[in-house]
């Protein structure tokens, strides 16, 4: 396979927007030498040269996800789709199934393909054919730890120990933790914050007390009804993100108890249910649009070369203190 980019920048330990401005004819500013280096780096390792970027980017999420959490990631599109307008980009959108994540099944307009936006994606091999074929992409809510991909994500683990902060200031010490699918890296993310804040703010520690499921409401009913069946029940339950949160409460009040006084719930996205559940759902908020269109902008400094290294860019999230959550009764 045709080496990239990315790997020419890493075997000459020049950075990526260096070699980007060479092998694209504007080198500006850039030393004859380093020129001829890259060059013949590209010659020797048999670097080809991607067709004419066009002015369309591909808005790539898995169906079931979308599905999912359609409210979370509606508000993220709608970011995107703003930012792409104002930048006079075209917006493709491709909502795909688990088996269509190939690039010979995928419907992407390679001709016009300025770059790829994926969302919430777990597909490693599709990402790094992408990255092996050196088209434009950047991750959202999603990241390969072992690559230099640019992705904007929340700064989960911190959301986490931001929640946990208050239920301890409650009073809170038995916490449960309802966590998404383990392959999800906002789920690894969210899942650390909750175990470093059972060490920081003395939650007892128990693996029954931590539970898994997708985000469905029907899945997280049952995820908490399994935590109901262990006693003592906690006192406080802090769910992977809103609908879980939503399902758990549905099974704690089926059971005859009371959201907040005997069990508090905490969510994670603030997705506009979260306000119209009785009682409304204290969470912390996900700065959503700001998330797509900032995905945009870190899209088109890497589509122009202007990306000097590759990190990632964490989003704060803010807590939001509705009627779910209240001190122990007990």
């Amino acid at each position: 396979m045709a080496i990239t980019m990315h790997e020419i920048a890493k075997k000459l330990n020049l950075s990526i927007a260096t070699v980007s401005r060479t092998l694209s004819g504007k080198a500006d500013g850039v030393s004859e030498e380093t020129k001829r280096t890259v060059l013949e780096a590209a010659a020797r390792y048999g670097y080809k040269k991607r067709r004419t970027i066009g002015k369309s980017v591909a808005f790539v999420i898995d169906k079931d996800l979308f599905n999912l959490s359609s409210q979370f990631y509606a508000s993220i599109i709608s970011g995107v789709e703003e930012e792409l307008i104002k930048s006079k980009y075209y917006f493709q959108f491709n909502s795909l199934e688990k088996e269509k994540f190939d690039l010979t099944r995928i419907n992407l307009n390679f001709s016009d393909l300025a770059g790829v936006i994926l969302i919430g994606v777990y597909h490693d091999d599709f990402v790094l054919k992408l990255k092996d074929i050196a088209v434009p992409m950047v991750l959202v809510d999603y990241y390969i730890p072992t690559e230099d991909i640019p992705v904007v994500l929340i700064d989960n683990t911190d959301g986490i120990l931001k929640g946990a902060k208050y239920l301890a200031g409650l009073g809170h010490r038995r916490v449960a933790f309802i966590a998404g699918e383990r392959a999800d890296t906002a789920t690894h993310d969210r899942l650390y914050g909750y175990t470093r804040s059972c060490a920081i703010y003395g939650f007892e520690q128990n693996e029954s007390l931590i539970e898994e499921c997708r985000g469905r409401l029907d899945e997280s009913f049952a995820a908490m009804n399994r935590l109901l069946k262990r006693k003592p029940h906690p006192t406080a339950v802090m769910a992977h993100n809103d609908i879980i949160a939503i399902g758990a409460m549905d099974a704690i009040k089926q059971k005859g108890l009371s959201v907040p006084h005997d069990i508090s719930v905490m969510g994670f996205d603030d997705i506009g249910l979260a306000s119209e559940v009785v009682p409304s759902l204290t969470t912390l908020h996900v700065p959503k649009r700001a998330m797509g269109s900032m995905a945009v902008q870190r899209l088109l400094q890497v589509i122009k070369g202007e990306i000097e290294t590759v990190n990632k860019l964490l989003l704060p999230t803010e807590l939001v203190v509705r009627s779910s959550t209240a001190a122990p009764s007990t």
